[in-house]
This record gives C-alpha cells, structure tokens and sequence, in this order.
C-alpha cells in the first residue's frame, strides 16, 4: 500500500468522523453546547498533513491536558539531578518525543507504544485490529512494537511475544520456506 492509499483512506475516515462529530454538536442541548464551547470541544479535532499534528498546537487547546506538566518537570531538570529516575524518565521521553516527530505515523507509533506498554490490554486492543486501522500488517505493527520497547529498554507486553518466542517463529517460517523452496 502506498502513501497515496492510505491518505485517502484517512480523508474519508476523517470526513466520516467530522459529519458524526457535526451531528453529535446539533444533538447537544444549548446548555451542553455552551459547556462543549468552554471546553473548545465544539469542532472536531482531526489530524491533517499526515504527520499527526493538528492544524493548531494541542497545547493551545482547552482539551489538553495541564497535569502535570511536562514541559516545567523538563524545564526543572537542573533541580532534579540528584534523583535518577527523574533522568532516566525525561531521558526516555526525549528519546520518545524525538520518535514520534521522526515517525510519518504518529497515532500508529502512540497505538504501538500502548501495547509496548501493556496499555491496549485495558481496551481489548489487538495488534491486528490496530493495523487494521492503519492500513498495514500486523508484523508491521509488531515490529514497531518491538522496536519501541528496544529503544526504551522495555520487556515485552503480555500483549507482545518475547524475544524467545519470536526467534523460534523466525526460525519455523525459514524453515517452511526454505522447505517451500525445495
């Protein structure tokens, strides 16, 4: 599948979504819309240039989050030198952050670390409902579940195979094809 695919296939699913979020807005009450307009959740929020941020900073936004606040426990690192794990966590989520800009799929690597991180669990995601979503295979997201839990020196999610595992279902598909070849 090529980019082309998967963009259009995303701006249908985004206009989709925008026409349901329209819909669910007229349903609301005048006072749930004026309580939706406080929280700016009046329009949809859909991603747009296929890098995953929006058409404004989510920071910017009165549906983001400002606890806690990540950028002063960063700007605080100095005041934290002392404690280890306050390194080792700003370290891994420098290392994360510089990931998902790096990545042409944002929400795929977000999806990926949940179940690098056991998170999907909570919500019966699978890797292959996820890569459904996504338009890609399931050893792609596998894959990147992999790598994400290697670059944070993570062990594998119960939702994820261990490195044991994996070796020995690489070593059986050679051994199949190679047996397919002969």
């Amino acid at each position: 599948m090529n980019s082309d695919d998967y963009s259009k296939k995303q701006s249908l699913r985004d206009a989709q979504y925008e026409r349901e979020y329209e819909a669910w807005v007229k349903s609301m009450t005048p006072q749930e819309r004026r309580e939706a307009e406080k929280l700016g959740v009046l329009k949809p929020c859909v991603q747009r240039h296929g890098n995953g941020g929006a058409e404004q900073d989510m920071a910017d936004s009165a549906a983001a989050s400002h606890t806690p606040d990540i950028a002063a426990l960063i700007d605080q690192e100095g005041d934290q030198s002392n404690d280890p794990h306050a390194r080792d966590a700003i370290e891994v989520l420098r290392h994360f952050v510089a990931d998902l800009i790096s990545e042409g799929n944002t929400r795929l690597t977000v999806e990926c670390l949940a179940v690098a991180l056991g998170l999907s669990a909570y919500n019966g995601e699978s890797m292959t409902s996820i890569a459904k979503r996504h338009g890609v295979t399931r050893a792609a997201v596998s894959k990147r579940c992999v790598d994400i839990t290697r670059q944070m020196n993570l062990p594998p999610s119960r939702a994820m195979r261990s490195e044991k595992a994996r070796k020995t279902y690489r070593n059986s598909q050679l051994k199949r094809y190679q047996s397919q070849k002969s």
